[in-house]
């Protein structure tokens, strides 16, 4: 309020704060120069308003307080930062936003959170990340929410995932703790005690949320009735084959890799089970090799730094990131790290080489380095890996995530180094590199290599269609993901950056409409990207980890993807009307950054042309 006093607000926006509007806040505290300092001031002024240290003739503090509370329902994600590409891209402003939402939360009460809260961690839960810090910090905030000030609704669905990382059932409520729930269990008849493992088991897989509680059942399960865990873990049918099939290696696993400091794990290991990859005779190899192989103490330290439970051990930490990556291919995230290559090829060989993975955890763990081979080059991993973060900015990763990806972003690194210089995008030769047989040989680019202008666009559209489109491509469906470069826009589709996602497959929904389905690493798949385009994560036939967009919004933000040449029907085939309207949100959008031309760089005038710099995706 001394700020107002002295004039700072005095002929400016911000001057009035009863004509100030919540749903701008967040552009001001993400503009540039000093006008979010200026937004953050009138919020803070705000607050001396609702405590009653200012008064001001327009607004009371009643009204300032209802401001504030608008402010924050209506900006979460400032509040609670997600690892977004605008944030790894413009740290500063977001980490200072997330600074100010944390004093706003200190100065007003709850009330009318109640909703938003319960359907953002509804939206999270639905796309199952390994990483669940976040989910547990809004439960924990929505547990703060004053009784009186929430519906019945709010607050059934609150306490109902609550339950689901606490105390399932009423026994459990009742024991109070890990350790008591395990003496207590001992004591229930074996009706009683499949009870609570069918009530564990819903809780589970409705939220995909874990409790500590969930590992003492299972470890009680497991000592008097072990035929049972399936029904603990809320195993499908292959995933009880799994079980029968492999239960010794399974009790291997649980009494290794399970223990109330990583609940999660118990997700993971139900859903690798459901996976069926346990009944692969290599699987169960190289899986039983992490329960031995030598873990280098510099290995230790990095991971070990990241954990926040008690009483783990490395090997058990090592086991149980290592499960939960194989159970959801789909949860692994980059956190605030420009990686997302690396966090799109660990879940390409998730899903796809589960032993090609496994051998990449032994090898980094024991020799400290990867390698790869690259057009007769052996590239090396090793040096230099920082011993505290591992060349990782944001260490909120899984323990897999934390092993490897820091080798994957320097071989990345290299790779980008030898395939520069070419006369198309370096991409096209590094990720069937990078990532394996698994991509393939075609490529498309919508830049041209000397220039950066975007050439060709129209053919670039129709060319995904008769590669990607069912409708176009004679009812093909997609075998593995594409790992394809997208250009990420801010809500007023202005471009941000580049990004890598993998498209998983193009739908068609009950309604008639086509839909893309892809794997964006940064788990966070319900961006505003501008032009009414939003990327959601349920709702319209999304698997878990999943976000999908309508086919031709997708198109409008790609610039490089993978196609297999001998299964593209002729690219004509694509309706006018279709590529009009992709390439005109493409060139009202991230298009207003660039030169658009129809200049062929294949004619052999351009021969010998040395490329400009490529930007890397990132």
């Amino acid at each position: 309020h001394r700020f107002d006093e002295v004039g700072v607000f005095h002929g400016g926006p911000w001057e009035d704060p009863s004509r100030l509007l919540p749903r701008l806040v967040a552009v001001g505290l993400k503009g540039e120069g000093v006008y979010p300092i200026i937004e953050a001031l009138s919020e803070l002024r705000m607050i001396a308003i609702a405590d009653g240290r200012e008064e001001h003739d327009s607004l009371d503090a009643d009204e300032a307080t209802e401001f504030l509370a608008d402010v924050c329902v209506l900006n979460m994600d400032l509040m609670f930062l997600e690892p977004t590409e605008e944030v790894r891209l413009r740290p500063r402003p977001f980490q200072r936003a997330e600074r100010l939402f944390r004093a706003i939360r200190n100065h007003i009460s709850m009330e009318g959170f109640g909703h938003s809260l319960v359907e953002e961690i509804r939206l999270i839960c639905a796309q199952r990340p390994i990483v669940t810090r976040r989910v547990r910090k809004l439960l924990d905030l929505a547990a703060q929410l004053p009784t009186e000030t929430v519906d019945d609704w709010v607050r059934e669905r609150v306490e109902y995932y609550l339950r689901a990382t606490h105390a399932v059932t009423e026994t459990a409520a009742q024991a109070g703790d890990p350790e008591s729930y395990l003496d207590l269990l001992q004591t229930l008849e074996e009706d009683q005690l499949l009870k609570e493992a069918k009530a564990f088991a819903d809780s589970l897989h409705q939220t995909g949320l874990s409790s500590p509680m969930h590992t003492s059942l299972l470890a009680a399960i497991r000592a008097r009735m072990p035929e049972h865990l399936p029904a603990a873990l809320g195993l499908d049918d292959v995933g009880r084959a799994s079980f029968f099939h492999a239960t010794d290696f399974v009790l291997e696993l649980l009494d290794a890799a399970v223990a109330p400091g990583m609940p999660n794990v118990v997700q993971g290991l139900a859903r690798m089970l459901n996976r069926g990859l346990l009944l692969q005779p290599d699987l169960r190899k190289s899986l039983n090799r992490l329960l031995n192989v030598p873990i280098l103490p510099e290995v230790e330290a990095r991971v070990m730094s990241t954990i926040t439970g008690e009483g783990l051990t490395i090997r058990r930490v090592l086991l149980a990131g290592t499960i939960n990556v194989l159970g959801s291919p789909l949860g692994i995230g980059q956190g605030n790290n420009p990686t997302c290559q690396a966090a799109r090829g660990l879940s390409l060989w998730s899903q796809h080489a589960p032993g090609l993975l496994l051998r990449m955890v032994a090898t980094a763990v024991r020799n400290g380095h990867m390698k790869l081979d690259f057009e007769g080059h052996e590239l090396v991993s090793s040096e230099p890996i920082d011993k505290e973060t591992g060349n990782v900015v944001d260490t909120n990763l899984d323990p897999v995530s934390v092993i490897l990806v820091p080798h994957l972003d320097k071989l990345y690194a290299q790779l980008l180094a030898l395939a520069a210089g070419r006369k198309d995008d370096p991409h096209s030769w590094i990720n069937p590199a990078m990532y394996g047989r698994w991509v393939s040989k075609g490529f498309a680019g919508a830049f041209n290599p000397v220039t950066g202008a975007v050439v060709n666009h129209k053919d670039f559209v129709r060319r995904f269609y008769a590669s990607h489109h069912p409708h176009y491509n004679g009812g093909l469906d997609m075998i593995y993901p594409n790992p394809v470069g997208i250009i990420i826009t801010d809500v007023h589709a202005k471009m941000l950056g580049y990004h890598a996602v993998s498209l998983h497959r193009v739908d068609r929904v009950p309604s008639g409409e086509w839909r893309a389905y892809f794997y964006n690493p940064n788990n966070e798949g319900r961006q505003r990207w501008g032009q009414g385009i939003a990327p959601t994560v349920s709702g319209h036939g999304e698997q878990p980890g999943e976000s999908s967009l309508p086919v031709e919004e997708f198109v409008s933000r790609l610039y490089a993807f993978h196609y297999d040449p001998d299964e593209t029907i002729e690219p004509s085939a694509v309706e006018d009307e279709i590529v009009e309207n992709v390439t005109t949100l493409a060139r009202e959008s991230w298009g207003r950054e660039k030169s658009w031309t129809d200049l062929d760089m294949s004619n052999p005038i351009f021969a010998g042309i040395a490329p400009a710099p490529t930007t890397p995706t990132t």
